[in-house]
C-alpha cells in the first residue's frame, strides 16, 4: 500500500476512538491504526511502500510531544565525512509520510485526529527548511567526530529538526553509548526528532 492510499484510508477513521477501530490488538496507537487499515505490524523500514506513518500525542488540540524519527547509533559512521540530507536515511524516512494527531485529552479514550499527507513534492519550501536543519545538525556531528568531542542536543537553525538522547537500559543496567573510532561521543543512544514548533507549522497547513 502506498502512502497516498494509506492516507485516504486513515482519513476515513478521523474522529473515531482507537478502541472502536481495533478491539483486539494491545499495541501502541500507531500499530492499531495500521491494523485498522489492513497492514501488518512488522520490522520493515517503512510503514508503507513509499512512506511512513507518524502519530503524535495532542492535548487541547495542540501537539504536546516532539516526534521521533530515528536513532543514530548504528549510522554514526555515515557522518564522518559529511552527510547531506538527500543522501541520508533520515530523508528516506520523512520524504513522504502521513502525520496523524492522536487526541488524548480524555485518556485512555484516544481519538484519531485529522491526518495530513506530508511530502517534499507537496511542500517544497517546508522541506528546504528541514534540509537546512539536517545539514546543520550533520555538520555538528561531523565536527564532534573529527575533534573527538562529546555530542549533545543539537537543534537546527529553523527549530524544525533536532537530535537528543533516546535510549533504554540494557539488562546489565548500562546504556547504549555512541562510540566511534574508540571515542565515546555520548553515553546514551540519540535520535532525530521533529520539534513541537515544526508540528505546529504542520497544523497551519490544514
Amino acid at each position: 500500500m502506498n502512502t497516498e492510499e494509506a492516507f485516504h484510508k486513515i482519513n476515513m477513521l478521523k474522529g473515531k476512538s482507537i478502541d472502536s477501530i481495533d478491539l483486539i490488538n494491545k499495541g501502541n496507537d500507531g500499530q492499531r491504526v495500521m491494523t485498522a487499515i489492513g497492514l501488518a505490524n512488522d520490522s520493515r523500514p517503512l510503514d508503507f511502500d513509499d512512506g511512513d506513518l507518524k502519530t503524535n500525542k495532542h492535548l487541547k488540540g495542540k501537539p504536546s510531544e516532539t516526534l521521533f524519527i530515528s536513532q543514530i547509533k548504528k549510522r554514526i559512521g555515515e557522518f564522518e565525512n559529511g552527510l547531506k540530507f538527500h543522501d541520508s536515511w533520515i530523508y528516506e524516512k520523512i520524504k513522504r509520510f502521513v502525520y496523524l494527531p492522536i487526541h488524548k485529552d480524555n485518556s485512555p479514550n484516544h481519538v484519531i485526529g485529522i491526518p495530513q499527507l506530508i511530502s517534499e513534492e507537496i511542500y517544497p519550501d517546508l522541506y528546504k527548511k528541514i534540509e537546512e536543519d539536517f545539514n546543520y545538525v550533520s555538520l555538528n556531528i561531523q565536527n564532534c567526530i573529527q575533534n573527538k568531542e562529546a555530542l549533545h542536543t543539537i537543534t537546527g537553525p529553523n527549530n524544525f529538526l533536532q537530535i537528543r538522547s533516546k535510549d533504554s537500559k540494557k539488562k546489565d543496567g548500562t546504556y547504549n553509548a555512541i562510540v566511534f573510532n574508540e571515542h565515546q561521543l555520548y553515553s546514551k543512544n540519540m535520535a532525530f526528532y521533529f520539534t513541537i514548533p515544526f508540528l505546529k507549522e504542520l497544523k497551519k497547513l490544514l
